[in-house]
């Protein structure tokens, strides 16, 4: 990277990426080990050393979002020596009262085939800060940025720790500066999320792990995994809320609640640690004994955290990444996800703008993707709250979420497709099979729930990976290294729609099985229905043409087995 020139002794670089965070310096180091010859400008509030332990939340990736890190910004040896490898999404259905043992487990025994991991934010990124200023990068500590003027060139006015003014130009400018949403709020683009959730969380130094939950004489449990669970992202999940444990390297432990505003009111828990606790012993007493004795490093809360906005990008060369732009729901870990595609499409236009190509189309493009997405994955995650109590509904739901994500999204940043708004609009054209279907299967769980608080299934543990055969398949075929060709993912992501479909039709027969199995005659006669007319009125699917499939019919009874071979029927429901 280059040096800033001065202009009428203003210094003028190429970007400046306000905000030092883990958004603004993946940027900024992205850039470098693409070799672009740019002078870029990073601005932060924050001084190094930055703490370890209890410094910013957003500790835990997944798959996609772990592979900007490894793969992308080129710190696989980093994340393996310092940082926790993950042990997946892991979840603990029915509420925290009666024996821990025996709530219904949704995991994996062992790691991976993707790796993710486990993020201890402070030392991520003061690495990450030395990362960029061995690139070249201009980084300044103790910042404030006091306001960004639009134009051409841009002009950033910031003030150092002592308070001098300072100005600064450049041609790109990006707000990376989290929630204070700085150019969202100046440019009237900010967007607030329409259905609320809240939360509160903090860090405690030492292990609280779930292991520890259950006595060590209960062999069966433990042995039932392989590789620890302390290395997941634990979810306790009770009715409308969920709440967080994830290891924080090398011996903390991060603790969330997160809840639905309209069935467990932020005011309820978030007012001060011991208001949290108090909130745990009611809910999840079993995670509150297991607090004790743990001395409290921090306590945040944060009320109605989702957020959207109208536009993140723009042909007049500005650009939001991270929390300045859009924030999905953290249910399933997706922020830095969010983050790698953002910073993708920032490289891309930055790279076309150098080129004289960069076009109102392209950005078009760039902004419906990441909105598009974001608002997505918070509107799927938020409508399961009410029923996060209910094992069997949610373990399917988040089956059916994975099959969506893993085998439609994820190939497309892995392989940079939605880099290309060609290659995008053909991979849409063969996802579109599924959309009506996937707002059919939202509202059939939505639907299910509200007849039920418990269903006529249960299961001791869900193995996504080693019982979903079929899951598993189509997740690795999709996985780095990145191939140009776009035939063979094309295959995989027409065979995934396929397998998609059937898995609709296998979580309906299930849900209709277990809340009116007078209808299953129907339905077994069939054989092969209109997914896109799924629902639970009977009276409605002649009307809606669920007897009337747009595909072709299927053998599917081995994939219908395959999922069905996870529960077994309460006692109460064996004879029906």
């Amino acid at each position: 990277m280059r040096n800033a020139t001065l202009v009428n002794g203003v210094p003028e670089y190429d970007l400046i990426i306000c905000g030092g965070g883990i958004a603004g310096l993946g940027l900024a180091h992205q850039l470098a080990l693409r070799g672009d010859d740019i002078s870029v400008l990073v601005l932060d509030l924050l001084s190094r050393p930055l703490p370890p332990g209890a410094f910013k939340v957003g500790e835990s990736t997944i798959e996609t979002g772990a592979y900007y890190y490894h793969g992308i910004l080129g710190l696989y040896d980093y994340l393996e020596a310092e940082q926790l490898e993950k042990n997946g999404l892991r979840y603990f259905y029915g509420g925290g009262h009666g024996d821990f043992a025996a709530r219904e487990e949704y995991g994996v025994r062992r790691f991976l085939p993707a790796k993710s991991y486990q993020l201890d934010r402070g030392t991520l990124e003061n690495h990450l800060r030395d990362l960029v200023e061995a690139d070249g990068c201009d980084l300044r500590e103790g910042i404030r940025v006091k306001d960004i003027e639009i134009g051409t060139p841009h002009e950033v006015t910031f003030t150092d720790a002592a308070g001098t003014l300072h100005r600064a130009r450049s041609r790109w400018v990006v707000d990376a500066m989290g929630r204070r949403r700085y150019l969202a709020h100046k440019l009237k683009l900010d967007r607030d999320w329409r259905g609320p959730c809240s939360s509160a969380w903090w860090r405690v130094k030492g292990k609280v792990s779930v292991n520890d939950f259950v006595p060590k004489s209960n062999a069966r449990w433990h042995a039932r995994i392989e590789d620890d669970r302390w290395q997941s992202t634990t979810h306790m999940m009770g009715k409308g809320y969920w709440v967080w444990l994830i290891p924080v390297a090398p011996d903390n432990t991060s603790v969330g609640i997160v809840s639905s505003e309209a069935i467990h009111p932020i005011n309820t828990y978030g007012l001060n640690y011991e208001q949290a606790l108090e909130w745990l012993r009611t809910h999840e007493p079993v995670v509150a004994q297991a607090l004790e004795g743990h001395e409290l490093m921090d306590f945040l809360k944060l009320k109605r955290y989702s957020h959207t906005a109208t536009q993140l990008f723009s042909t007049d060369r500005w650009a939001c990444t991270g929390v300045s732009g859009a924030f999905a729901d953290p249910y399933y870990s997706v922020g830095s996800n969010m983050i790698g595609f953002a910073n993708g499409f920032i490289c891309r236009m930055l790279e076309m703008d150098r080129a004289g190509t960069l076009n109102q189309e392209y950005v078009d493009h760039a902004n419906r993707y990441l909105l598009t997405l974001n608002d997505f994955l918070t509107d799927t995650i938020q409508r399961g709250y009410p029923n996060h109590h209910i094992g069997p509904i949610m373990a399917l739901k988040t089956i059916w979420d994975y099959y969506i994500g893993w085998t439609t999204t994820d190939p497309q940043f892995y392989h940079e497709l939605y880099l290309d708004p060609t290659l995008s609009k053909i991979m849409s054209g063969v996802i579109s099979r599924i959309v009506v279907t996937q707002a059919r299967m939202m509202t059939l769980f939505e639907d299910w729930g509200r007849r039920t608080d418990t269903t006529g299934y249960t299961f001791e543990f869900i193995d996504y990976i080693e019982h979903l055969p079929t899951l598993k398949d189509l997740h690795v075929r999709n996985l780095p290294p990145k191939t140009d060709d776009f035939r063979m993912i094309l295959d995989n992501t027409r065979e995934a729609v396929d397998r998609i479909e059937e898995l609709a039709h296998i979580i309906f027969f299930l849900a209709v099985r277990d809340l009116m199995p007078e209808q299953m005659a129907r339905l077994e006669s069939a054989g092969w229905i209109n997914t896109e007319a799924i629902g639970l009125d009977p009276d409605r699917w002649e009307r809606d043409g669920l007897f009337a499939p747009k595909t072709a019919r299927r053998d599917f009874a081995r994939h219908r087995g395959e999922i069905e071979g996870l529960f077994t029927l309460r006692p109460a429901s064996a004879g029906v």
